[in-house]
């Protein structure tokens, strides 16, 4: 065994940990609240365009940094049905509904490591989030977008809202797929491909709106890892001593970087991109799994967290304290 002269005196190598917020520390989806909040059948609306996004990104290979995130592409349709920053933080915050114990776990991991939140919402949403929990703003990335800050076009805004009408009227099909090459889509998928085409790569890139809000940096699957890797090179800890905490399919190449560096990589009730790319996968109701496997690995590292789930249950884990 190597001499390690840190450890020796008592002092151990600095850890770090990434996580989600959809699926991790929230519950609700975020968009899909302000969605149904401003446009009428958004519920609709969102799961339609949340289906052209995975099926185009996976089905179709199409590259998020180019064509942009689901999040992305509902912005000009919330600005254009009369959305205000006030409203948007308000909205989120009475909506925010968090896995139980989220707030007290998050916290504390936030006590014991540097602790950096990755994720999609936008930012009114986590603003919401750091009031109700006290987590440090400085050290989240997210969706930046200002409502306010942009005049609207009424003849575009009329035009937006029709096609939003339009889009709620497409219904989004059961089916699963591999998204393995040669398949084939359904005809209900292909409808929705074709008909959002046309609104999204047609019609609303020869808009003002499109312009006023290309710029918005959506956080994606590639600006997830892109963060990740800009993190670790500011605090100087490598990815063999962190922890990532993701569930969604924009998680999965962060993931796989730590995972392939021997850190700790966990799939928090995650799709199953977010599986593939785990060492770790958890199905549970609370956050207080993550926080013990988070512990376990800040203690004692990564082959002793795989010994903690080799013997998960009561006497195991009461033999085995962390």
């Amino acid at each position: 065994m190597e001499y390690n002269p840190s450890e020796e005196i008592g002092l151990r190598n600095e850890t770090q940990l990434f996580m989600s917020c959809s699926g991790v520390l929230t519950s609700n989806d975020s968009v899909r609240d302000l969605c149904k909040y401003v446009i009428r059948n958004g519920d609709q609306f969102h799961d339609v365009v949340s289906r052209y996004f995975d099926i185009t990104t996976n089905a179709l290979g199409r590259d998020d940094e180019k064509y942009g995130t689901a999040v992305k592409m509902m912005i000009p349709f919330l600005k254009a049905f009369g959305l205000t920053d006030f409203a948007a933080y308000s909205e989120a915050k009475k909506n925010l509904t968090l896995i139980p114990y989220a707030d007290s776990c998050l916290m504390y991991l936030n006590s014991l490591m540097p602790t950096f939140i990755n994720t999609g919402i936008l930012e009114h949403q986590a603003m919401a989030l750091c009031d109700i929990t006290g987590f440090p703003s400085s050290n989240i990335s997210c969706t930046k977008v200002e409502f306010d800050s942009e005049d609207s076009d009424r003849q575009e805004c009329r035009a937006l809202r029709d096609f939003a009408n339009s889009i709620s009227t497409l219904r989004v099909p059961k089916t699963k797929y591999t998204f393995e090459e040669g398949e084939v889509l359904s005809d209900e998928d292909a409808t929705i491909v074709n008909r959002l085409d046309e609104i999204f790569l047609d019609e609303i890139p020869k808009m003002k709106i499109y312009e006023d809000f290309r710029d918005v940096l959506s956080i994606g699957t590639r600006e997830k890892s892109y963060s990740a890797l800009e993190i670790r090179r500011k605090t100087s800890i490598e990815f063999d001593s962190t922890a990532y905490i993701g569930s969604s399919m924009t998680d999965h190449i962060a993931m796989d970087l730590v995972r392939d560096s021997s850190g700790l990589a966990i799939s928090f009730n995650g799709c199953e991109y977010a599986v593939r790319n785990c060492n770790v996968a958890v199905m549970c109701n609370d956050a207080i799994v993550n926080t013990v496997l988070v512990t376990e690995f800040y203690d004692k590292g990564i082959e002793s967290v795989f010994e903690m789930i080799d013997n998960w249950d009561r006497k195991g884990l009461e033999e085995h304290p962390c």
